[in-house]
């Protein structure tokens, strides 16, 4: 999750968090290159092998074990205690074992795409933990599961996409750290309210809300006095007029994404994108007039057809 990965040359922030890079580094590589390879992708296959061969895979500081249905986590994983990031999507757990509170390195854990209905206390432990993926988990408990997030002191990147979200708790804006979050894949998000929370957390720079049927953002997005960028991809019916006369009270927010939007004009006034460093326009239909239309009346900014 945490692997620098910027959607365009510069001054963007990173969407792709870098426990979902899969490593295609088998367990005989990891062995065989003596410690010098600290992360290991490993097959659903391997399971027996990992157990086995544990000792040897003690340093490894990244794990990956994916799309593999699995119902519980290998013991063996707790033996990792140079472990700072680990990949679980994509299987079917509903909890992960409480000895994973001896991972005390874990900085980045990634439980995308499982079954989870509540997020273990104990997480709380794991000082170091900083970013976490809870995304398409549609029956997690999303008031208990903030009660533990706000115990995580730490943590600056959150994503709770697909998760059939239709509001955020009052005390989320304790999460006072968070600097990114990723509420895409939550079409019935009353976003009024959430804005009313987000507005109480001072460190949010990025607000991904892609694929929610927008059709217009509340005029509150200017309440989020610290927010930077905004993915709005994948909302073809969102009103393009109002987002410009909307950022005109934004002046902070420098990066827009609005890829895959089925645009083919915008506004002919665009002075409330004039203050944006980066605008992102790709996968849309414009005209090549259109698109040096946009670029003269916005020379200030990098614009990505």
């Amino acid at each position: 999750m945490r692997k620098l990965q910027f959607v365009t040359c510069f001054f963007l922030f990173r969407i792709i968090c870098f426990a979902q890079v899969d490593k295609k580094t088998s367990i005989a590589e990891v062995i065989s290159a003596e410690g010098q390879l600290t992360s290991l992708y490993l097959d659903c296959n391997e399971l027996e092998d990992f157990s086995t061969k544990i000792k040897k895979l003690e340093h490894i500081q990244s794990l990956y074990l994916t799309d593999c249905n699995l119902t519980q986590t290998p013991k063996q994983i707790v033996r990792l205690n140079t472990l700072k990031l680990l990949n679980l999507k994509g299987n079917k757990l509903s909890t992960i074992p409480i000895e994973f509170r001896q991972l005390h390195q874990l900085s980045v854990l990634n439980l995308r795409a499982n079954k989870l209905e509540q997020l273990p206390e104990f997480l709380i432990q794991l000082s170091n933990l900083r970013e976490i993926d809870l995304a398409n988990n549609p029956d997690l408990d999303i008031a208990q599961a903030t009660e533990v997030l706000i115990g995580l002191k730490n943590l600056d990147f959150l994503y709770l996409s697909e998760n059939k979200l239709k509001n955020i708790p009052g005390n989320f804006m304790h999460l006072n750290k968070l600097t990114e979050l990723h509420l895409k894949k939550n079409p019935d998000l009353d976003l009024e309210q959430v804005f009313s929370v987000l507005s109480g957390i001072n460190s949010l720079k990025v607000l991904a809300l892609s694929e929610n049927d927008l059709t217009v953002i509340p005029k509150k997005l200017n309440s989020l006095s610290s927010l930077e960028g905004l993915m709005l991809d994948n909302n073809p019916n969102l009103s393009i007029s109002k987002l410009v006369t909307f950022l005109k009270d934004c002046p902070n927010v420098k990066v827009v994404l609005l890829r895959d939007n089925n645009l083919k004009f915008l506004p002919k006034d665009l002075k409330g994108f004039s203050s944006l460093k980066v605008l992102e326009l790709s996968k849309n239909n414009f005209s090549q007039t259109e698109k040096e239309r946009i670029k003269n009346e916005l020379s200030d900014t990098k614009v990505i057809f």
